[in-house]
């Protein structure tokens, strides 16, 4: 079964992501692409140093077919520039993120009603053979688009890909104005587990008790792969702990949340994160308070 920790703003750096084990994949911050494209200083902070065990992914955002061929192609020569940072596993295209900024540009959640362009996109970052790549998306833009079924299309669409480098959709069972503290609704996971894309859920997984709630209902299980977790990670980063020993057959123990900080500041000094990660991990996370 593989587990994720969900890309969050201004938390998921290197250190953080290193900091919690049992995840099978993580993802960076959301980066624009056009900043990536046009902007060589943006790669330094691209920080996919070595983290055994874990696939890293880089999360972006566009709404550009261009850019995403650009992007791909820089992404290879940066990286042949830079070994240490030639960890990356693949790239995901973000539809989830409810940033105000990123929506009225057309991309993140704006994109999943436009079924073409975003099959456009996924088709141009698949123009090579070296990077998984993958998407994000939520149950719409707003309740209207729920209403609509406008993930249904792009789901029937994202079906017909036949490229074996296309990795999975993480689903978010949220729409995209809903507050961070509504309810989430897995009332489509049923519909959505049937189709034959590889699918990981996403929201309010906070324990394997919970988890197996949301799956009791689901009879076709085979197409969902995976979980991701983000909030629970910022309570205590061995929240995936459970999950890899159950489900995954290791044998990891958990550290307590004094040892957690330790080892964060360990490897802060490794591979420092920009200040505005720490202020941020500082605010959101109890552990690291002291």
């Amino acid at each position: 079964m593989e587990i994720h920790l969900a890309s969050m703003e201004n938390i998921t750096c290197w250190a953080f992501r290193n900091l919690c084990q049992g995840i099978t994949d993580s993802y960076t911050g959301i980066f624009s692409m056009q900043y990536l494209v046009r902007r060589s200083k943006a790669w330094k902070e691209i920080d996919t140093f070595p983290i055994p065990g874990q696939r890293q992914w880089i999360q972006v955002a566009t709404s550009k077919e261009q850019e995403c061929r650009e992007f791909m192609a820089r992404l290879k020569r940066e990286l042949e520039a830079d070994k240490e940072k030639a960890n990356v596993y693949g790239v995901q295209l973000n539809l989830s993120c409810p940033s105000p900024n990123i929506i009225k540009i057309g991309q993140g959640p704006a994109l999943i009603k436009r079924t073409a362009r975003t099959v456009a996109l996924l088709n141009a970052l698949l123009s090579q053979e070296q990077f998984k790549v993958s998407i994000k998306t939520r149950l719409g833009l707003n309740a209207m688009e729920v209403k609509q079924r406008k993930l249904f299309n792009l789901l029937n669409e994202i079906e017909k890909i036949q490229n074996p480098n296309f990795s999975h959709v993480v689903v978010h069972f949220r729409h995209a104005g809903e507050p961070s503290y509504a309810k989430y609704n897995y009332d489509f996971l049923k519909e959505i587990s049937e189709y034959k894309i590889p699918i990981v859920i996403n929201g309010g997984i906070n324990s394997l008790r919970n988890y197996n709630n949301i799956m009791q209902s689901i009879k076709n299980k085979k197409n969902i792969i995976g979980l991701m977790i983000g909030r629970a990670a910022l309570k205590n980063p061995d929240c995936f702990v459970e999950f890899s020993n159950l489900m995954n057959n290791t044998h990891l123990q958990e550290r307590g949340l004094n040892k957690i900080n330790q080892e964060f500041n360990e490897l802060c000094r490794v591979h420092a994160p920009r200040p505005i990660y720490l202020e941020r991990i500082k605010e959101m996370c109890e552990w690291n308070k002291n």
